[in-house]
């Protein structure tokens, strides 16, 4: 019964590492869809980083370029002034570029800040995402070791219900040798009751057969008495024939 119980609770604890171990192995497969998410974005992050360096070269290239059109614009406007009358219509082109050069620089010097702003962020970004890779290597490490540890706790719990089944096995082997044995003895104590019961007819008969020896004895021992005492009287009548011959013998020659 035990060892039937035995097989019971072992199934149970390979059923439960089974699962245990799958579950492990189905967070680390998540990890490692989470990590290549995270690379993937990693890699997006530093793209838009390149982009937007090229972005603020862009923008430094407007502002140069608006930097150049003002002292165009200027130098214009200088000429425009020389001119006197003549330059009345250029002076006022001149103005306008002036106006739009000085207006693509805020704009260009704009840009450059939003660019600095978001390189900031997209820098931030990628170290945040670095850190995210990171841990989530050392939690894919730490989920790979634990599913390693739970496969040998299954291979040990496997070993374990395997040693239980021989065991039960064994057990119930050595049940039915026993059951043999006791069945054996039963017959054995069978046999022996039988032995008991021939051995209290002997020695019954055996009792009688001394009795009757000593019935035997007893009869020899007067038969011997009786053969003692006729072996006395025959030699009292051999004493008494032997004296009455001798008187005879005596009296015979008186009478003559």
């Amino acid at each position: 019964m035990r060892a039937e119980l035995m097989q019971v609770d072992s199934a149970r604890l390979v059923s439960t590492a089974e699962r245990g171990r799958e579950r492990v192995a189905r967070a680390s497969a998540t990890l490692r869809a989470v990590g290549e998410e995270v690379r993937a974005t990693a890699s997006t992050v530093v793209g838009l980083s390149g982009m937007s360096e090229r972005i603020g070269v862009f923008a430094q290239t407007i502002a140069r370029i608006a930097r150049q059109t003002h002292l165009l614009a200027l130098n214009a406007a200088i000429e425009a002034a020389r001119a006197e009358e003549h330059g009345e219509g250029f002076a006022v082109v001149a103005d306008e570029v002036r106006t739009l050069a000085a207006e693509a620089g805020k704009s260009a010097r704009e840009v450059a800040e939003l660019v600095s702003d978001l390189r900031t962020g997209i820098e931030a970004a990628g170290r945040a995402m670095q850190s995210g890779e990171a841990k989530v290597r050392d939690i894919g490490a730490v989920a790979a070791e634990a599913d390693g540890a739970l496969q040998e706790l299954h291979q040990g719990v496997q070993l374990m219900g395997e040693l239980v089944n021989a065991t039960a096995e064994v057990s119930r082997s050595q049940a039915n040798r026993l059951a043999e044995l006791a069945r054996s003895l039963q017959q054995v104590a069978s046999i022996s009751t039988a032995s008991s019961d021939s051995a209290n007819n002997t020695a019954a008969a055996t009792e009688a057969q001394i009795t009757s020896m000593g019935e035997l004895t007893a009869t020899s021992q007067q038969l011997a008495q009786l053969a003692e005492r006729l072996r006395g009287g025959i030699a009292r009548f051999s004493v008494l024939q032997r004296e009455q011959t001798t008187v005879e013998h005596q009296v015979r020659p008186a009478a003559d």
